[in-house]
């Protein structure tokens, strides 16, 4: 579903845009960024499907649905340690403290975005955004992680698991 829902939308901006639409949302990340946008049903089980299904729509290939779940989750111990580290020496306590996870969600072989489990709710929109912002800060810019790739977003998660906001890195 969440494949078939991508690449209808790539395949949208295809016949509207022509193959210029392939690079931007290839190179500059574009279906990363849409799928966050994407109906709930369509891409939260599987956002790397959706991305590759819009990836493969923009290029104008014919759909060829994955086998397996696409998006992969790596919880990364290091990056968290990173982060609060640098969150404690700006002075951010309070934010270091709700947050519980940092989570590496590979969407594509190039593509990934970073989700920030937290204890908010969504009535916590201005912390999250302040979180939010903080990474985005701390974030210098490349992956990161010594591997090649980019972090397009970075996703602040309540303490339902259900996504609070979305900021690109």
């Amino acid at each position: 579903m969440a494949y078939g829902a991508g690449h209808e939308t790539g395949k949208a901006i295809y016949d509207s845009e022509g193959k210029g639409a392939a690079v931007r949302e290839t190179v500059w990340g574009g279906c990363t960024r849409r799928a966050l946008d994407a109906k709930a049903t369509e891409a939260v089980a599987d956002r790397g499907a959706w991305v590759q299904g819009c990836l493969d729509g923009v290029a104008n290939r014919p759909a060829s649905p994955p086998t397996a779940t696409v998006t992969s989750r790596t919880e990364d111990a290091e990056l968290m340690v990173a982060f609060r580290s640098w969150v404690h020496a700006t002075g951010g306590q309070k934010l270091a403290q709700h947050v519980s996870k940092l989570t590496v969600a590979q969407l594509t072989k190039t593509d990934y975005d970073i989700e920030l489990t937290t204890d908010y709710i969504p009535a916590s929109q201005e912390q999250a955004n302040e979180l939010a912002r903080s990474f985005v800060t701390w974030w210098d810019g490349d992956n990161g992680r010594g591997e090649d790739g980019v972090a397009r977003n970075v996703l602040v998660l309540g303490g339902d698991g259900k996504m609070l906001l979305a900021q690109r890195i």
